[in-house]
């Protein structure tokens, strides 16, 4: 609070002292001067004294004030001074007047200043409120939760300090430190109260513990105030507050207010972050579920061909052609191939996944890593690649088997979804740029994001027999993880570019 509002404050908390004074100080001024006016004038003064103290102390003191300054007036100013004894008549009803039309203005004016006052105490109110509720929907830290509350608490209600206690996550109650923090141990009486707004939550179920009974008598003294945040479901938590004094019940109820707010908001964030778990639950049940699918499918599919086909080898009573035998060899080779590629894919994932892949950057040049990758892949494949890459390209200095291994899913994507040749470029565009180009259908733009998800398989995908759903996704994780990053554009006048820009400043 500043100066002005504490003046006020102090002076509607001692206002039959102020009217007294102000009365007695009047009179005393007045005196001296009594003969400079008639008596039946020195009314008038008076009701300026008595419009003073009801426009700020209210309407108990105005009318005392009007009690007062009507013996002041008969005691010093009507003949004979200094008794209360009336000889003249018209001065019975001068003061009998006075009486009536002082009481009735002190009881109108005090009544009009404490609307006022009530009307600017609620606006405050509101306001602290309000801003308190900007300040939740901003703040995203318990700590600038605690912060914004205490910061209202000191200008509305004149707290010292405020210390916000919420339960962690295994139920105990914990102190948020922050810049007006009181303390980091949990004082008994609030250990204590803690137990009793648990319990009393747990027992009435919907009937939830009022925070205002469960503030009365002994957890509130003279300078500290405990509040218990409850919603309603549960406890939320506890709100300390140190203050200069007792409250009076207007700041009391704001407090009460503020209390709900922050419980209401605590009740939320603890709704949030349940769905967000619950959320993260769903989309790991539905990855393992697209594992075991993957897994079933990519691993028991090629190894049911290559028993098959071996134990059709294996039959004595067949007789089989050299062509033959070497057509049903190739068949499990590339099977065995097939079972390679996905146990390699789901173990990239895990590792991925886990971290436990870091990079190790090394100096190379690009022609080495596209040679390295086209090396290992069959003839027909190599003779379906081309390439566009100038000599004079800076080194990379990157993870070059992480990057050989992005660079395999990328062109054999783009073989497989394609019939004609793939083209592998580069180019300096402040990152080096490597790309790889297709002349296939394309892609629509509401997958070009969706592709690089886990087993996400578009249209081509699902029509492609080795097609497993993680191999972008596997080469994005890898470019991210050297500081790049990875995007997709369509080919004219047909066909898809996936583009890799990699950093020329390498890895530390």
């Amino acid at each position: 609070m500043n100066a002005s509002a504490a003046v006020r404050d102090w002076i509607r908390r001692h206002g039959y002292i102020v009217a007294a004074v102000s009365v007695v100080s009047a009179t005393a001024v007045f005196v001296p001067f009594r003969d400079l006016l008639g008596r039946e004038q020195w009314g008038w003064p008076y009701l300026l004294i008595l419009g003073f103290v009801a426009g700020t102390a209210g309407v108990g003191p105005a009318v005392l004030s009007a009690i007062l300054a009507f013996f002041a007036w008969n005691f010093f100013f009507i003949p004979p001074y200094h008794t209360l004894f009336v000889a003249d008549r018209g001065d019975v009803i001068h003061l009998g007047v006075f009486l009536v039309v002082g009481v009735a203005v002190g009881l109108q004016t005090g009544r009009l200043r404490d609307r006022e006052i009530v009307a600017q105490r609620e606006e405050r109110h509101a306001a602290a409120l309000n801003r308190l509720s900007a300040s939740l929907v901003s703040e995203t830290t318990t700590e600038g939760l605690a912060n914004a509350a205490a910061e209202e608490l000191a200008a509305v209600a004149g707290a010292h300090s405020a210390e916000l206690w919420i339960p962690d996550a295994d139920g105990r109650l914990a102190p948020v430190v922050h810049e007006q923090s009181i303390s980091d141990r949990i004082p008994a009486d609030i250990a204590a109260l803690w137990d009793i707004v648990t319990r009393d939550a747990g027992a009435h179920g919907d009937d939830m513990l009022d925070a205002d009974a469960a503030s009365d008598g002994v957890r509130d003294t003279a300078q500290r105030l405990l509040v218990p945040l409850v919603s309603a479901e549960s406890a939320e938590g506890l709100l300390e507050i140190r203050l200069p004094d007792r409250l009076e019940e207007a700041r009391r109820a704001f407090v009460m207010s503020l209390a709900h707010l922050l419980a209401a908001f605590l009740q939320s964030r603890r709704l949030n972050a349940l769905a967000m778990h619950a959320a993260a639950s769903r989309e790991a049940e539905r990855l393992r579920s697209a594992v075991v699918s993957s897994v079933s499918h990519e691993l028991k599919t090629p190894l049911a061909s290559i028993t098959a086909a071996i134990t059709d080898l294996l039959e004595p009573d067949v007789e089989r052609e050299s062509d033959a035998v070497q057509h049903k060899l190739r068949d499990v080779a590339d099977d065995l191939r097939r079972l390679d590629d996905a146990i390699a894919d789901l173990l990239d994932v895990s590792r991925l996944e886990a971290q436990a892949w870091q990079p190790r950057p090394i100096d190379f040049e690009v022609g080495e890593l596209v040679g390295a990758v086209v090396s290992r892949m069959p003839r027909a494949a190599r003779e379906r690649v081309r390439y566009t890459i100038p000599e004079d390209l800076p080194m990379l200095h990157l993870d070059f088997v992480q990057l050989s291994r992005a660079l395999h899913h990328i062109v054999d994507n783009a073989l497989e979804y394609s019939r004609g040749p793939v083209t592998i470029g580069a180019r300096v565009d402040g990152d080096l740029i490597l790309w790889v180009q297709d002349s296939g259908p394309g892609i629509p733009d509401s997958e070009k994001q969706a592709v690089f998800d886990k087993f996400y398989r578009g249209r081509s995908g699902r029509e492609s027999r080795s097609s497993t759903g993680l191999g972008l996704s596997i080469a994005r994780e890898i470019v991210h993880a050297n500081g790049g990053h990875i995007a997709i554009e369509d080919a004219r006048p047909h066909g898809t570019r996936l583009l890799l820009a990699l950093p020329l400043e390498g890895l530390e």
